[in-house]
């Protein structure tokens, strides 16, 4: 029982669109607390299973794994075709298309792989001070059977491409940290699984290649990912640590779309935008021009940040 709550739990979170904090706040538990949910190391009391059922807009049965009665089983079917619809309307930012052989890959170990993508968008989050929309990931048959391919906003982005999977990416640990992730590719190589793992060396799986990838195409077309609610999303973590940046500020003076604008100029330009309470301090400075061409903006603070960065 534990595992299929783990497992509902988990997939009904990401359905929603809820981070663990996120969750873990609306739930007044920590995240640790619904990390080990999800992982199976816990299960939550009858209390907080009902808390999370309403919630999640789910029967406790369906979380459970329990026979659902006829109304729970109606009320489910009811939430599932809502999603079906809002799905079909609103076409999800990220998509990773996988061929038959690789969706072995993502749900054979799926907690470890759901793992690797929180990693990937929280190491994008310290290091360029964004936010990651939740990442789909779904087989599609047309695909070659170690083909992928990456979706935004229904539109593929990279095409085709091939991965090396079951093999294991080896590079040396001298190589690490290289340039770019090109340039690792070109001086590791790809070998059967090793253990113990060779000394000198960091092994690396398929998934972990292929969501390198997926970062690159993310800062490349963050501009495009950036929408109104993320912009909002960034600006309340701004308010809560520094609330007089933003107090008056943002909307009144500096709109989410401008400073939307800005943050995709920034980071598509390769520009970390950590600094956002300095980003709004110079738009309220600067007031920008009706037309919304925002370049002579993000060139100052493109200078500006990168001055800080050396």
């Amino acid at each position: 029982m534990i595992i299929k709550f783990a497992e509902r739990f988990m997939r009904l979170r990401q359905d929603q669109g809820f981070t663990q904090q996120k969750i873990a706040e609306k739930l007044g538990v920590t995240p640790q607390a619904v990390s080990k949910w999800e992982n199976g190391a816990s299960l939550p009391d009858a209390e907080m299973i009902r808390s999370i059922a309403q919630l999640m807009d789910c029967s406790t049965d369906y979380l459970l794994d329990h026979q659902v009665s006829d109304v729970s089983r109606r009320n489910l079917e009811s939430v599932q075709k809502q999603t079906e619809i809002e799905n079909a309307i609103l076409k999800p930012a990220l998509v990773l298309e996988v061929g038959i052989d690789l969706v072995d890959m993502l749900t054979e170990e799926s907690r470890n792989n759901y793992a690797l993508i929180h990693r990937m968008r929280k190491e994008l989050g310290s290091g360029m001070g964004i936010i990651v929309p939740l990442i789909q990931m779904r087989d599609n048959i047309t695909l070659g059977e170690k083909e992928y391919q990456i979706l935004l906003h229904g539109k593929t982005v990279m095409a085709r491409n091939i991965s090396e999977y079951p093999k294991y990416f080896y590079a040396k640990t001298q190589d690490l940290p290289a340039a770019n992730w090109h340039t690792l590719m070109s001086r590791g190589e790809w070998l059967e699984r090793q253990d113990p793992v060779p000394q000198g060396y960091v092994q690396f799986s398929a998934l972990d290649c292929i969501l390198a990838r997926m970062s690159e195409i993310i800062l490349q077309y963050y501009d495009r990912i950036l929408n109104r609610q993320l912009t909002a999303d960034l600006v309340d973590i701004v308010r809560r640590r520094y609330p007089a940046a933003v107090a008056g500020v943002v909307p009144e003076q500096v709109s989410l779309g401008r400073l939307q604008r800005v943050i995709g100029g920034l980071v598509t330009a390769g520009v970390p935008v950590n600094r956002l309470d300095y980003i709004i301090g110079y738009l309220e400075e600067h007031p920008g021009e009706e037309s919304g061409d925002e370049s002579v903006a993000i060139a100052a603070l493109r200078e500006e940040l990168n001055m800080d960065k050396s």
